[in-house]
């Protein structure tokens, strides 16, 4: 009985796990409670740096280079990284299935693009 027991859970359980999708995040970021976007936020800029920071394991971030797709400025504020991502969700329906860390790259990329020699 225990090994019907397991095999029944063992077959309950799903086997991939649903990945957080684009369409995913701007649903998150279009809420307005304070935990929403506090989440939208925390979740845009963690991506950035997971990016940013697996760029500078593999090469530097000092410049334009094989794989990195923005440049953000010093002064770039949370509210203006969020922006740029929504407005590339918007203008890029397509990517509402992207994984939400290549829409946020791809969403940065277009607003924060790296210039030649920086």
């Amino acid at each position: 009985m225990l090994r019907v027991l397991i095999c029944a859970g063992a077959l309950a359980v799903p086997l991939t796990a649903a990945a957080f999708t684009g369409g995913d995040l701007n649903k998150l970021c279009t809420k307005t409670d304070v935990a929403s976007r506090s989440a939208c936020a925390a979740y845009i800029e963690g991506a950035a740096d997971g990016v940013f920071n697996t760029i500078d394991a593999i090469g530097g971030t000092t410049g334009p280079r094989v794989g990195q797709y923005f440049c953000l400025p010093p002064d770039a504020r949370s509210q203006q990284l969020t922006d740029a991502v929504r407005k590339y969700i918007a203008d890029n329906p397509n990517v509402a299935g992207y994984n939400a860390s290549t829409a946020v790259s791809l969403g940065l990329g277009k607003a924060f693009p790296c210039k030649s020699g920086s």
